[in-house]
């Protein structure tokens, strides 16, 4: 350890507030967001690239009345801060990647071109058109769920319906980025492009806007819905056009895409309800929270207060679903194991063949397997690597 070091910040950060006792450093170039504590804030706050780090750490427990040690401190700014360039040093510093829940990521529409479709979509959140718009739309739902209630809850559809409703899908699942985009815009925080990658196994769409963590809580809670209340839009718009044409099946279709949209409110998958509860309780990172507080239980003499239950009741729910899930699959459904491969011959032959219809229950035959597997293939590879 260097005598006499001179901590120095890099200006290229910025900080942020999460809520009364956390804050979080941006770094803007290499685009990385670290959340650190009140009292860390503080300390930092010291550093004005002249003083020493003895001289810090000095004024900082006199201030404070804190016990602070120049070790802690020197692993904290070097061991820490520095690999993600808030501290100027000779490390390494790697630009952000897109968190590890998300896999084989790319950008499909890049952040200039949203960022032109974006300043035309942002009117859609001055609060009398959204109070309005979603108004009538939510009327427009009803009404056509009411008169078509038969045709979309007790229909099989044909091979040309299932494309077209993907076709449908796929634009909505954009239109839901460009809310998020469009809303992020509108409240002053920076967004990127729009992409794609894998969740599970599933393939999804995202939009880049970690910016709005610099945003009051309201705000980046309006930016999280913001998806939801984009695909109702979108939906309405549907059911006009076949309204106005008298097609039936668009009108159908549309309100089976729109059933979708409630999927997006699950908080205990990472979609809009999860990070809508996220911001509510200013707790980022909220599933490593839940299950943090799982493994308190087991910790003697640990403090807790409203929200550690809260967050503990989070964490017990999210495993149950694992538990009931692989109850599903192995003791009441064994046979979807057993005969995926066969399945999957059956539903790929009858894909290509004329007049093919299919049904909800074929594609969960499929669905609910390969979830399985990739459950398994991730604690497989859990277990691996720790042993490496």
């Amino acid at each position: 350890m260097e005598p006499n070091l001179i901590p120095k910040l890099s200006k290229d950060i910025t900080f942020n507030p999460i809520n009364k006792n956390d804050f979080f450093i941006h770094q803007t170039v290499y685009d990385h967001r670290i959340k650190i504590s009140q009292d860390l804030y503080s300390f930092l706050q010291l550093i004005d690239n002249h003083k020493s780090l003895d001289v810090i750490i000095l004024e900082y427990n006199e201030k404070y009345n804190s016990t602070i040690t120049k070790d802690f401190a020197n692993d904290f700014l070097y061991q820490k801060l520095a690999k993600f360039g808030i501290i100027e040093s000779n490390v390494e510093i790697k630009p952000d990647l897109k968190p590890a829940y998300l896999r084989l990521s790319f950008i499909v529409i890049n952040e200039k071109t949203v960022s032109k479709l974006t300043q035309y979509l942002k009117f859609l959140f001055l609060p009398k058109a959204l109070i309005t718009i979603l108004f009538l739309s939510l009327l427009t739902l009803i009404s056509s769920f009411y008169f078509f209630s038969d045709q979309i809850l007790h229909s099989s559809m044909a091979k040309s319906e299932w494309l077209f409703l993907f076709i449908l899908s796929f634009i909505g699942v954009t239109f839901h980025e460009f809310g998020h985009a469009s809303a992020a815009h509108y409240y002053g925080a920076k967004h990127g492009g729009i992409g794609g990658g894998f969740y599970l196994f599933m393939p999804v769409y995202f939009a880049d806007v970690t910016d709005i963590w610099k945003l009051p809580k309201k705000e980046r809670i309006i930016v999280n819905m913001a998806g939801m209340y984009f695909e109702i839009v979108y939906v309405v718009f549907l059911i006009a056009i076949g309204a106005f044409f008298n097609f039936q099946t668009l009108i159908i279709l549309a309100c089976i895409f729109s059933i979708s949209i409630l999927h997006s409110l699950n908080p205990f998958a990472r979609s809009d309800g999860y990070w809508i509860l996220s911001d509510a309780l200013e707790k980022p990172n909220l599933m490593f929270h839940g299950f943090l507080r799982i493994k308190l239980i087991f910790t003697p003499k640990t403090k807790w207060r409203k929200m550690d239950y809260f967050l503990l009741l989070y964490g017990l729910i999210s495993v149950s679903f694992i538990f009931f899930f692989l109850y599903f699959v192995l003791i009441k459904n064994p046979d979807s194991i057993l005969y995926f491969p066969r399945n999957s011959k059956n539903f790929i032959t009858n894909l290509f063949s004329k007049n093919a219809r299919f049904s909800l229950d074929e594609v969960g035959k499929l669905f609910i397997p390969l979830l399985f597997f990739y459950l398994v293939f991730g604690l497989l590879k859990k277990m691996i690597s720790k042993k490496t």
